[in-house]
């Protein structure tokens, strides 16, 4: 399978009588569960406002250079995160494989890698917290742990969520209005 292959997906030239050859969708769909749009938008979102925010936390362990690569590695799953609800939000109650792919996989991936890179994050603080050439400052650093730790934790929530609420396939297409 080609990397670009999940765009096409379902989608087909067909031949119409004017001599044009629209693409028409003629692939399987995929239903949301129910609870999973409103909710898993706004678990993704909240968790890109809480990185922001704990980013912006004064911490010499969040300045570390150890703690740089992860920082920076963490904004690729978050706007995945981002376009992934985006999509979800835009997509009808029928999710074409494009848009299934597009939306709740892409946040189950970018969740997961979310979870790896702010857990790392708080592995290197705490590292940090032991290691550090002078006694570091707690009342600066423990807000900063604590923002990473609930950022891992709001990561976990999200990932099991979607986890257990999966779009299932349907046979049936979006019912056209009459």
């Amino acid at each position: 399978m080609r990397i670009r292959d999940w765009y096409f997906q379902g989608w087909e030239r067909r031949e119409t009588a004017d001599g044009k050859s629209p693409l028409v969708y003629t692939g399987e769909y995929y239903r949301p569960a129910p609870g999973l749009r409103p909710a898993a938008p706004l678990l993704a979102f909240g968790l890109a406002a809480l990185y922001l925010l704990v980013a912006l936390v004064p911490s010499p362990g969040g300045m570390w250079h150890y703690a740089a690569i992860p920082q920076l590695l963490e904004i690729i799953p978050l706007i995945y995160l981002i376009l992934g609800a985006v999509c979800l939000l835009r997509a009808g109650d029928a999710l074409t494989y494009r848009d299934w792919y597009a939306s709740w996989r892409r946040m189950t991936h970018a969740a997961a890698w979310s979870l790896g890179f702010t857990g790392l994050m708080a592995a290197v603080e705490i590292a940090y917290l032991v290691l550090a050439p002078e006694p570091p400052v707690f009342s600066r650093e423990l807000p900063y742990l604590a923002g990473e730790l609930a950022c891992a934790a709001l990561s976990l929530v999200l990932l099991r969520f979607l986890r257990k609420r999966p779009c299932t396939r349907s046979m049936e297409g979006p019912q056209k209005e009459k």
